[in-house]
């Protein structure tokens, strides 16, 4: 084998790392689940209702929706635990026979990635389903009171990770 075929073989299993961990970050980081879970748990707790002077009304909508949101979550995720299990172990099986194969399989990577992208893709629309009801749910100021306080969270939390 040539120090190009090398060199290139190198390259796309890197590019192919790259992707698979960018994609992951990106679902993380765009409205990830530790945001969501944040979210429901200031939006359903005293201090959110008084900070935003949410009806009782409000809240047991809220509390439904979130509740929603986690039903949908754990079917999406399945309940099995051994089932999510033996399915991680079978896709790094996959990564890794991709990985150590002497030649390149384009179309095992895209399948792989395809996976991936489509779970994503799942919980990333449940998450914006379930932002669109409460923002339903909130009226006009209340919606300028939570945005406020997102936006000075958000900075907050940049200014930690620096």
């Amino acid at each position: 084998m040539t120090k190009l075929n090398t060199l290139s073989k190198l390259v796309l299993v890197c590019g192919l790392a790259t992707a698979t961990l960018g994609a992951g970050s990106v679902i993380a980081k765009s409205d990830g689940h530790k945001q969501g879970h944040s979210q429901a748990h200031f939006l359903l707790s005293e201090r959110g209702a008084n900070k935003l002077d949410l009806t009782d009304e409000q809240q047991t909508q809220l509390k439904a929706i979130f509740e929603a949101q986690k039903a949908q979550m754990q079917t999406l995720r399945g309940t099995d635990k051994e089932a999510r299990k033996a399915q991680h172990e079978a896709n790094r099986a996959k990564k890794e026979a991709l990985l150590a194969s002497a030649s390149f399989d384009e179309n095992a990577a895209k399948e792989l990635l395809a996976q991936r992208h489509q779970k994503g893709e799942e919980v990333g629309l449940i998450k914006l389903k379930t932002q669109h009801q409460v923002w339903q749910v909130l009226n006009a100021e209340q919606r300028e009171k939570f945005e406020k306080m997102q936006k000075r969270m958000s900075k907050k939390h940049r200014k930690q990770k620096s």
